[in-house]
C-alpha cells in the first residue's frame, strides 16, 4: 500500500501554548512548518528561536492577520515586509540558516476574497491586484518548497502550485471549534467539535478538500496554534497518526 504522506503546517504561531506544541511535536517526531504572525514574533521571539533549533521550520503569515483583499496594496507589502525583516533577526539570533522564505496569506484571502477552493474571480482590477502581491513575494525572494506528489484537480487547476505563496490541501476545521467555543456560532457544514472534525477524516471526498483516505495525492494540512483551542491539538496529531499519516517536510531547492 502506498503511505500517505502528510506535510503538517501550523498557522498563526507563536502564542503561550507554541512551545508546548512544539515539545509534543519533538517527541513523536514529527516535523513541521509554522506560519509566523509578526507581532506575536516580536512578544516570543525566544520561543521562535527554540522551535527553530528544535529543526522546525517558520514561514511568513504577515504582521497581524488582516484580510489582503480588504487592505491596499501597499499595505499588503508591508504585512509581509515587517514579518520578513523579524524572521531574518530571529534566524540570525538562532544561529541557523534559513531555509528558505515561505508565506501563506491570512485566511488564504490571496487578495481576492476568495477560498481557492472556489476558484478566482474574472475580475480584472482583483486579478492585478492578486498579481502585484504575487510579484512582490517573488522580488523578496518567496517560493514554494516541492511537495512531492500533489495531485488533487482542484489544487492544480487553482494553478496553487506555481504560486509563490504556500496554500493547503486538507484544513482541519480548528478553527471552528475556538468560533464555537467562543461565541456559540456553529459552522454551517457541522464540524464545530473535536469529535466533528476528526470524523470528518474519515470522509473521502478527495475534489472536496477532504481527501485523507485518497491514497493517490500527498496532503498539506493546516491546523492552527491558536487561543482557546490548545487542548484539541495533541488529540488532532494523534487522529492523524492513526490515519496513517507519515509526515515529513517539503524539499527545499
Amino acid at each position: 500500500m502506498v503511505r500517505k504522506v502528510g506535510y503538517l503546517t501550523i498557522d498563526d504561531s507563536p502564542t503561550a501554548d507554541f512551545r508546548n506544541k512544539v515539545k509534543h511535536l519533538v517527541s513523536k517526531e514529527i516535523p513541521a512548518i509554522f506560519f509566523c504572525r509578526g507581532d506575536r514574533l516580536e512578544e516570543r521571539s525566544e520561543d521562535a528561536i527554540f522551535a527553530i533549533k528544535q529543526g522546525f521550520i517558520l514561514g511568513n503569515h504577515s504582521f497581524d492577520h488582516p484580510q489582503f483583499s480588504e487592505i491596499p496594496l501597499k499595505e499588503c507589502f508591508s504585512q509581509i515586509r515587517q514579518t520578513d525583516e523579524i524572521l531574518e533577526r530571529i534566524y540570525e539570533e538562532a544561529g541557523v540558516k534559513r531555509p528558505g522564505k515561505l508565506f501563506r496569506f491570512p485566511y488564504g484571502d490571496k487578495g481576492s476574497g476568495l477560498d481557492a477552493e472556489l476558484g478566482w474571480p474574472d475580475d480584472k482590477d482583483t486579478r492585478l491586484f492578486m498579481q502585484g502581491i504575487q510579484n512582490y513575494l517573488k522580488r523578496l525572494g518567496y517560493a514554494q518548497p516541492i511537495f512531492e506528489n500533489i495531485s488533487y484537480k482542484w489544487y492544480n487547476d487553482a494553478g496553487l502550485a506555481k504560486d509563490f505563496d504556500m496554500y493547503w490541501t486538507y484544513y482541519s476545521f480548528d478553527c471552528e471549534v475556538a468560533e464555537y467555543r467562543e461565541s456559540g456560532t456553529k459552522s454551517s457544514l457541522g464540524y464545530y467539535h473535536l469529535r466533528t472534525i476528526i470524523d470528518r477524516m474519515d470522509e473521502d471526498v478527495p475534489e472536496g478538500c477532504r481527501g485523507l483516505n485518497y491514497r493517490r495525492s500527498n496532503d498539506i494540512i493546516l491546523v492552527h496554534d491558536y487561543p482557546g483551542i490548545e487542548d484539541i491539538f495533541i488529540p488532532l496529531i494523534r487522529a492523524f497518526l492513526k490515519k496513517g499519516i507519515y509526515f515529513k517536510l517539503p524539499i527545499f531547492m
